[in-house]
């Protein structure tokens, strides 16, 4: 699904102007490029407003993130519109270099370590959020029968993980751009879990989809703890499918996918 462009109203809001080109790549192909500055949907105004003041007062030498833009009332969302900043750079993969993108998540997590546990967290249901709550078992599994059973015969092994909670970004697979040796953070989901978990969710990612070498697994190892965070990585990207299933957005799914998740739970199962 891809959006309308936005409208000009929105645009004249953050004082841009000219022509609205659709911005390959997302969920919903729903970003628009507008000279200097990317328009996106905003699902939720005080999450949104949330980043965009992290990201305003945003000082971590180590790592940049995009600057959000406010608009002429100074607010940071417009008829449902929020915008930011373009930056140089293209899109990371983490397997092209285990070792940069691990700095770049350390960096990150170092430096939003200190602030409080969002409020909008507690209400928020979005079929990501549904699959975190699963990956800490705060929610039964939902999904087609094939997607329950992976997801149940994952959380049959969990056990306790003692790692302290933080903010953390809940998806820097394909948020990461690198710009010679710099790095920067584009959108970013928060979650209150611990840190290595977010690392943990790009290792399951670039395993099984983008065809990295499973000893990166070992590599990115956080700590005793490692074993069970991508567990609940693998189970969090599952039983997020899951409700989106539930909900009609993919279809059920397919041997190869379920092989693909067979062989990543094995590879986790190992290490446990």
């Amino acid at each position: 699904m891809t959006t309308s462009a936005p409208p000009r109203e929105v645009l004249a809001a953050f004082g841009v102007a000219g022509e609205a080109v659709p911005l390959a790549g997302g969920f919903s192909g729903s970003a628009w490029r507008v000279g200097d500055v990317v328009l996106k949907p905003v699902g939720d105004e005080e999450e949104h407003a949330w980043v965009c003041e992290v990201y305003d007062a945003w000082s971590c030498p180590d790592v940049s993130v995009t600057q959000p833009v406010r608009s002429r009332s100074g607010g940071w969302s417009v008829g449902g519109w929020g915008a930011q900043s373009v930056l140089p750079g293209s899109t990371a993969r983490a397997g092209d270099d285990p070792d940069w993108f691990r700095r770049v998540h350390t960096a990150f997590h170092a430096a939003v370590a200190g602030l409080a546990r969002p409020a909008f967290l507690d209400r928020r249901d979005d079929p990501w959020t549904i699959g975190d709550r699963v990956a800490w078992d705060e929610l039964e599994p939902e999904g087609t029968p094939e997607t329950v059973a992976f997801v149940e015969r994952a959380m049959a092994l969990f056990a306790p993980v003692e790692d302290p909670d933080q903010v953390v970004h809940g998806d820097l697979t394909g948020n990461v751009l690198r710009d010679g040796d710099r790095a920067a953070v584009i959108d970013w989901p928060p979650y209150w879990r611990p840190a290595g978990w977010a690392l943990a969710v790009v290792g399951v990612d670039v395993v099984c989809w983008e065809g990295a070498d499973p000893t990166l697994l070992d590599r990115w190892s956080t700590g005793p703890a490692w074993p069970q965070l991508l567990l609940r990585a693998l189970v969090f990207r599952t039983a997020s499918r899951g409700r989106h299933e539930m909900l009609g957005h993919v279809p059920p799914p397919d041997a190869q996918y379920l092989a693909v998740k067979d062989r990543l739970l094995d590879l986790v199962e190992d290490r446990l």
